[in-house]
Formats: C-alpha cells, structure tokens, sequence
C-alpha cells in the first residue's frame, strides 16, 4: 500500500484549516485529502449548492480524481453524512466504493436530519445550538469579528442538514467503522444497516469534538484498518 488517499470530509463549519494536522497524524502509506466546501478558504466566494445531496455532486466532481483508484472515506458529524452521499456516487457510477468507510460523531444517514433549523434564525439561537455541540470557546462566541465571518457558514451548513433525508438507506459495498466519544450523546444504532459487512464500533474519551484530542488514537485506529482491509483485499486478487 502506497500513498492511499483517504478523503476527509469536515464537519458543519469547518474546512481545510481545521483538519490540516491530520495529514502529519498518519504514516507515509496514507495520503489524506481534505474536501473543500464552498463559502471558506479557497472557495469563499463560492455560492453553496441548494442541499446536501447536491453538494455531494459538486464535490464528487471536485475530487474525482481521489476515487478512481483504492481510497478511503472519513467524515465527522455532518461531513459523514456527506462522505456517504459520495461513497454511493463511486459505487453507483465508478463501481467503486470505498475500501472502507469511517464515521465519526455522527448518526446513521436516515437519523442525521438537522431538526434545530428555526434556531439558526436569531443570533441567540445560534449561540445557543453552537454551545449545545461544542467546539468553540466562549471567546469565539463573543467575538464580533470571528462570529460575523463563521455564523454564516455554520448556518448555511445546518440548514443543509436540516433539509436532508434518507429514505432509501443504501448499503455501501465496503466496512463501515465507527468512532464516538463516549460523551456524546448521538445514536449510531442504524449504521449497520448501511452495509452487509460487520460494523466496528470504537469509543474514545471526550464528547461530540473528541477528534480534537484523540487524533493519535483515531489515526492509529484508521490506518491499521486501511492496511488490514488492503491486505486482505491482495490477499483474495
């Protein structure tokens, strides 16, 4: 295994900045590849697309590159959900899913509709749902500065969310593995029926953001799996 790419899909708010350290968290077999959402850093000026599923499009299109050959997924809270809608797109038009598929502080697809859409109206309400998840200090939060540029994208997002559903529950054609803080409070009971193989369930210390402080553990977990996955992938060819 050489240079596998694993493509890293961000949570509601977040972009490349914030992932960046990953890419030193892993060893030299595992290229990690963060999708870029529009309305931040190199795509700020950017329009979002009208829902979730259509900017499962556009970023399928912008990273098509990644998905032609073996790769891995991984998304956090909302940017599972995300991950998903694109690993059905490989597997449904490439004929290639994922070698494996990581979730992590997320619900099943079909759980993952964001129901706090009449929050995201008023700037107390925002606060509100952005200190019911955590993640940012209450300094972010009284910063004028900081919550004029970010408010907006974590809105567009959670709006997005909101008007998302999935009927259908697709299976994908590869392991699903989960990663959750053992503080948070999110259902993760329905993922097994997004695949045919057994489902890993792997908890960490820390709440809905323990990414921020289990990144040695997460990576370790990741990339001994992709390397399992791969070998036993040589193994049967």
């Amino acid at each position: 295994m050489e240079n596998l790419p694993l493509v890293c899909f961000p949570h509601a708010g977040a972009g490349m900045l914030y992932y960046s350290k990953w890419r030193f968290a892993f060893g030299g077999g595992i290229d990690v590849r963060i999708a870029q959402y529009p309305l931040r850093e190199q795509r700020m000026n950017t329009p979002m697309p009208g829902s979730l599923t259509a900017l499962a499009e556009d970023l399928f299109t912008e990273l098509s590159s990644s998905f032609r050959g073996s790769y891995a997924i991984w998304g956090h809270s909302m940017g599972s959900v995300i991950g998903y809608e694109i690993a059905k797109l490989c597997q449904d038009r490439l004929g290639n899913p994922p070698l494996v598929f990581f979730t992590s502080g997320s619900a099943a697809p079909c759980d993952s509709q964001f129901t706090g859409v009449s929050d995201l109206d008023t700037k107390d309400g925002v606060e509100r749902v952005l200190r019911h998840y955590g993640g940012l200090s209450e300094e972010n939060l009284a910063d004028p500065e900081f919550m004029k540029y970010f408010a907006p994208i974590i809105t567009t997002d959670l709006r997005l969310l909101g008007g998302y559903s999935d009927p259908h529950q697709i299976p994908l054609n590869c392991p699903i593995v989960l990663m959750q803080g053992q503080e948070d409070p999110v259902s993760v009971t329905n993922w097994q029926r997004y695949t045919q193989h057994p489902i890993s369930h792997n908890t960490f210390d820390g709440g809905h953001f323990f990414v921020d402080e289990r990144r040695p553990e997460m990576a370790a977990l990741m990339e001994s799996t992709i390397q399992l996955v791969w070998q036993r992938g040589a193994t049967l060819s």
